[in-house]
């Protein structure tokens, strides 16, 4: 799952989600579409949100998880993202494995404002 750029034939640009065999996920895309044309968002909060959601979908994807469940469970993904590093986080993981929670004084991979930028508005999703 990765966020990539969308060039409507106007010339207005949105963000959505791919998945691995490069075709738009159908509710993420429908999401960010309304988001950027229903509310008419600004392009670069559809590129925040897809970003978010892509890392969100390959959460759900490594674990195994249905994404509506994964939704049941955004606190514990919150968690994750905070302290995965890439090797388990990147839109080439291939599995979760191993140890990905950081250990007593280790710095986290990412900021609490990286963590919660659209989080808590995204949660209509």
């Amino acid at each position: 799952m990765r966020a990539f750029p969308v060039t409507m034939p106007s010339g207005v640009r949105y963000w959505t989600v791919l998945n691995e065999d490069l075709a738009a996920v159908g509710v993420a895309d429908a999401f960010l579409r309304h988001v950027r044309f229903g509310r008419d968002g600004a392009e670069l909060t559809t590129r925040a949100y897809a970003g978010a959601i892509a890392l969100f979908l390959r959460r759900c994807r490594l674990t195994g998880r249905d994404w509506v469940v994964g939704v049941e469970q955004l606190g514990r993904f919150m968690v994750w993202l905070r302290h995965a590093g890439r090797a388990v986080s990147a839109a080439d993981a291939t599995r979760v494995g191993g140890e990905v929670w950081a250990g007593p004084g280790a710095a986290p991979a990412r900021g609490a404002r990286r963590v919660k930028r659209c989080w808590p508005r995204c949660t209509g999703w």
